[in-house]
């Protein structure tokens, strides 16, 4: 059953967790309601980063976001990094997961990039396909970050706003709209910045 999590988190300031910062937290403990983790950052079994995580979980909520199951990538999810995201995701049980339109692999490996996609059917059709793994696999609802564009493809057939609103039509998965990509896009590709924000 895929749980639906807008809801979950705390209607309060969250912030991106850093682990030097784990000490302060625990002695003076800061006004917020969630931290920010990237997944990649803790998909090992053991140490002092989950060990820090597993503690502060008692405390605050959490929320997971994603910058290597590339999405977008024509190869498709590799299973060994899902496997592990769920992982954490299980024992974690964050109020939202969610993860970037890009993708960042290839045949040589992990370009460690998140790296544009043609806005066209072939890419919906893929891109909706992974989503619906990932939401399947995790068990749970996940956001879908919207890109920083630095240059556009002459065959896409959707402009970006159009491209996310099918993508969550189909797969209901949730948007998480990052207003400094919105800013870079808007400035590299020439839109206008509120008629996006209105879309």
């Amino acid at each position: 059953m895929i749980t639906d999590i807008q809801t979950a988190l705390p209607k309060t300031v969250g912030v991106g967790y850093k682990p030097q910062h784990y000490t302060n937290i625990l002695t003076h403990p800061p006004s917020l309601g969630w931290l920010e983790v990237h997944a990649e950052n803790y998909l090992g079994s053991g140490g002092r980063p989950i060990a820090q995580l597993r503690t502060l979980r008692e405390q605050f909520a959490f929320s997971v976001h994603g910058v290597g199951l590339s999405i977008g990538s024509e190869q498709g999810i590799d299973p060994n990094h899902l496997s592990a995201v769920k992982e954490l995701c299980d024992w974690l049980n964050p109020a939202q997961f969610s993860e970037h339109l890009a993708w960042s692999t290839h045949e040589v490996g992990f370009l460690n990039d998140l790296l544009p996609l043609p806005y066209d059917t072939a890419t919906l059709n893929r891109v909706v396909a992974h989503i619906d793994l990932v939401q399947t696999t995790l068990g749970r609802q996940m956001l879908l970050e919207n890109p920083s564009s630095y240059l556009g493809f002459q065959h896409s057939t959707y402009d970006e706003c159009e491209f996310l609103t099918e993508i969550a039509n189909r797969t209901g998965c949730g948007l998480l709209l990052d207003i400094n990509n919105v800013f870079v896009s808007c400035e590299n590709m020439d839109w206008d910045i509120e008629r996006y924000l209105d879309a």
